[in-house]
């Protein structure tokens, strides 16, 4: 038991450290890959109302992800 939680403690650490790229680093890296990068915004609802919206980098999409080469293979229809 002590293991698992040395093993967790130590993971939450790591990500930890791991710096976060802000939304123009992401936009750059994914544009050298040539891909569009996916914008995700949120906003905090609150009693008072709606908080400001910020924005986060999310996936960024790679034309290599559209290939028809990497698509599995249609599942073939049942017969009826």
């Amino acid at each position: 038991m002590k293991r698992i939680a040395v093993v967790i403690a130590a993971l939450l650490g790591l990500a930890a450290c791991q710096e976060k790229l802000t939304l123009e680093q992401a936009q750059a890296l994914c544009t050298k890959k040539g891909g569009l990068l996916v914008v995700i915004y949120s906003q905090k609802i609150t009693m008072a109302g709606p908080g400001p919206e910020t924005a986060s980098p999310g996936d960024c999409i790679s034309p290599s992800k559209f290939d028809a080469a990497n698509r599995p293979a249609a599942a073939p229809a049942a017969a009826k």
